[in-house]
C-alpha cells in the first residue's frame, strides 16, 4: 500500500520533494516555533489539511519531517495524531512507524544501494537522518 501510494505519487507529479507534493496537494506547510521534542505535526480541520515544522531544524531534518507528515496524509486520511490518540483504540506508534516508513520511502525513491554500500552510506547520501536506518530496506 505505502509503496503503490508514492508511486502514484511521483508519476502523477513527477517528483519525490515532499515539499513540491504537499503544494500540489493543497496542503499548507507552515514553519512554526515548536518545542524542541516536537518535530512537526499533521493537522485535518474543517476538510483543511496541514503540516507544521519545527522552523529550528536543519533543512535535511524538515524535508524528513515534511514527507513523515505527507506519509499520515496519505495513509491516515481525515486524522490528526491528537485524534487517533484521543479517539480511537489504534496505537499511535504503529502510525509513526508507517509515516517513517512513507518518508524514507519517498525519500528514496527510484535510488538504489551501490555495491557494498552501507545503510548509514546510503542514508548519508540520500539526506535520511541515521536514526531512521531501521526503515531502509536493502
Amino acid at each position: 500500500m505505502i509503496d503503490s501510494n508514492i508511486r502514484k505519487l511521483v508519476k502523477k507529479y513527477n517528483t519525490n520533494c515532499p515539499f513540491v507534493l504537499a503544494e500540489k496537494l493543497n496542503i499548507m506547510v507552515e514553519y512554526r516555533t515548536l518545542p524542541p521534542s516536537c518535530r512537526g505535526y499533521y493537522l485535518y480541520v474543517r476538510k483543511r489539511r496541514f503540516i507544521a515544522i519545527n522552523k529550528a531544524l536543519p533543512y535535511i531534518m524538515q524535508r524528513f519531517v515534511c514527507a513523515h507528515e505527507l506519509g499520515h496524509d496519505r495513509l491516515h486520511k481525515g486524522f490528526g495524531h491528537y485524534f487517533i490518540e484521543q479517539n480511537t483504540l489504534f496505537n499511535p506508534g504503529k502510525f509513526e512507524r508507517q509515516a517513517n516508513t512513507f518518508a524514507v520511502r519517498l525519500l528514496t525513491y527510484d535510488r538504489h544501494f551501490e555495491e557494498d554500500e552501507s545503510v548509514e552510506s546510503f542514508c548519508r547520501r540520500n539526506d535520511i537522518p541515521l536514526e531512521m536506518v531501521e526503515y531502509i530496506v536493502n
